[in-house]
């Protein structure tokens, strides 16, 4: 499964998941946490960001070999991003080819397709404090 909360406390990537992002804004109940990416300044250029492979299929098949070890099953990601598509739209054809592209290769089960919004989390302070309170 990924490990979203922990990866908080031992600053380490979601689990075998490529980070959306080297730099990520996370919520908690102690408010905005910054994430980066572990070793960033020296493998920074090394990283496969979700949004930018070119396919699942790479992951797809990093997650069925693993899978092969493992008695219960692995909850693997997919990952789009709209603007790699004609007009940003995404065809469900790609969808079904990797969901049946998943269980050919061996994966039991699929969690999210996950889509890239286009929102960074770079955080901007805005110039005009007035009041005493800036906007983050």
């Amino acid at each position: 499964m990924p490990c979203e909360s922990s990866s908080l406390v031992t600053n380490s990537t979601n689990g075998i998941e490529p980070p959306r992002s080297l730099v990520t804004i996370k919520k908690s109940k102690q408010g905005l946490i910054p994430q980066v990416v572990p070793e960033i300044a020296r493998l920074k250029n090394k990283y496969t960001l979700a949004y930018d492979m070119e396919s699942n299929n790479g992951y797809i098949n990093i997650c069925a070999v693993l899978q092969k070890y493992f008695d219960q099953a692995i909850s693997a990601n997919h990952y789009y991003n709209f603007a790699k598509f004609e007009e940003s739209n995404l065809p469900m054809s790609v969808v079904a080819k990797d969901i049946l592209y998943s269980y050919k290769m061996g994966l039991k089960t699929l969690y999210y397709a996950n889509t890239d919004d286009g929102k960074t989390d770079a955080v901007e302070e805005e110039s005009d404090c007035a009041g005493g309170a800036c906007k983050l």
